[in-house]
């Protein structure tokens, strides 16, 4: 078994696209749900969001369509990967082949270690920063 196991884990991007494109139909991958968005802020930002599950995997993709806003890109895209496999590069290329002009907003990577290694929860909370930091004077 391998030590550390790093992981792709989650990819969100945003793409240009025709006026009125619906999102595409993806191999490997069915169409759980195409609904409407809730806002969940004060802003609006897309009216839909159509649901993509892997049919070999646990991986899923959101896609978001028919943008609110003049300002956002018409697409908004999201893919989470199966948490025993991580993404592949052919998964995330199966949705980057239908983007033109895309750009990533957020990657994400799971660092696993094995018990040998001796990173525990202890070391942890000791050494770890999570999420966005900013030094202090």
């Amino acid at each position: 078994m391998t030590p550390i196991k790093v992981r792709l884990d989650r990819v969100q991007l945003v793409s240009w696209a025709p006026r009125g494109r619906r999102p595409p139909i993806l191999e490997g991958y069915k169409i759980a749900r195409d609904s409407f968005v809730r806002s969940q802020t004060t802003t609006s930002t897309y009216a839909r969001c159509r649901q993509y599950q892997s049919i070999t995997n646990d991986a899923k993709i959101y896609w978001q369509y028919q943008r609110l806003k003049g300002w956002l890109k018409p697409w908004k895209i999201t893919i989470v990967a199966d948490d025993k496999s991580g993404l592949s590069y052919e998964e995330v290329g199966k949705v980057l082949k239908h983007c033109r002009h895309y750009l990533f907003l957020i990657v994400e990577v799971a660092v696993d270690f094995s018990p040998s290694v001796g990173v525990d929860r202890q070391f942890m909370r000791q050494h770890a920063v999570f999420g966005k930091c900013r030094r202090h004077a």
